[in-house]
């Protein structure tokens, strides 16, 4: 009995290291891909983006407000949430990762392998 309890978790542990690892270096591309995609055009299309709707409030004192705190740091807030996230991900998987280890090696003793 102890020996089909042990494969089960040394099963369990494997698919955990696998999926935790594979999943980890996706989000590591994304981010990677996510830095290159900033250096392009496409960071400062989003900032064209926040202006031309920060231009459609029709009060102008909230207008000019938002037009010079919020335009130049509502990009930098996003890149921000977004690398957070991505990173957030990324660590989650890795944890995934160690957890599928330590019960893939917590697994031989239970299977009674160690005697």
């Amino acid at each position: 009995m102890s020996i089909a309890v042990g494969i089960l978790l040394a099963v369990a542990g494997i698919v955990m290291l696998v999926v935790g690892s594979v999943l980890f270096v996706v989000f590591r591309i994304a981010l990677r891909g996510f830095d290159r995609s900033l250096q392009s055009e496409i960071a400062s299309q989003g900032r064209e983006q926040v202006e031309t709707l920060a231009m459609r409030i029709s009060n102008p004192l909230v207008r000019r407000l938002v037009l010079t705190h919020l335009v130049t740091t509502g990009g930098t807030i996003a890149v921000s949430m977004v690398r957070s996230a991505i990173q957030s991900r990324m660590q989650t998987f890795m944890l995934l990762a160690l957890a599928g280890a330590i019960v893939l090696v917590g697994a031989f003793p239970i299977a009674g392998m160690l005697r």
